[in-house]
């Protein structure tokens, strides 16, 4: 087994007590160097959330674009998974290369982890908003509002979590979500414009 089940609890605990700011939240991590590589394995079971909400996005695409589609399920799942996994590495090596400018290298390791296994835990409302969708509990505009909230919820954890795992004051901790949030978007517009030449 990968995860221990003391590790899971420990770790989405520790996530939910950052959340709360919470400062001793870290403890419920493995802050090692095994566990930073293997905080990176959270991708697998995110990438169910993820699938979920990229199914109702493009069911939204369906019913609201002429031609939409046309896009195979099979190979949209595909290409939303490696948009997934470009989006998951991409940060952590950028920020890696950061980290000593910016004067956190004694915290990236630590920060990753936190980072890594929260993103489960902000994954969670974002799954709800998905499944209200797909079960035709809500509809478009209801999506849309849970989602929101959901991505708001989301960017005020990993603001928390760089606050506490970073030690950062308020404007750097914002200045890393944003930064991670525009790294994002970049990655997604432009993996999206590659498939499209593609």
């Amino acid at each position: 087994m990968i995860f221990s089940g003391a590790e899971i609890r420990g770790s989405l605990a520790g996530a939910w007590e950052i959340f709360k700011g919470n400062p001793r939240g870290l403890q419920g991590f493995d802050l090692s160097v095994a566990g930073f590589w293997r905080s990176f394995l959270i991708v697998v079971p995110l990438m169910i959330p993820y699938l979920l909400v990229s199914k109702a996005q493009l069911q939204i695409a369906i019913s609201e674009f002429p031609g939409a589609e046309d896009l195979e399920l099979g190979s949209f799942y595909w290409i939303e998974a490696v948009r997934l996994l470009l989006d998951w590495f991409a940060f952590p090596v950028v920020l890696a290369l950061l980290a000593k400018p910016l004067g956190i290298g004694r915290h990236y390791v630590g920060f990753v982890v936190v980072r890594n296994w929260s993103e489960l835990l902000a994954a969670l409302p974002l799954l709800v908003a998905a499944l209200l969708y797909g079960l035709g509990l809500v509809g478009l505009d209801g999506f849309t509002f849970v989602s929101l909230i959901a991505t708001g919820v989301a960017l005020y954890l990993r603001f928390r979590v760089a606050r506490v795992a970073l030690e950062a004051n308020i404007s750097f901790a914002v200045g890393i979500v944003v930064f991670d949030m525009a790294l994002s978007t970049v990655i997604s517009l432009g993996f999206s414009r590659l498939v499209s030449f593609g």
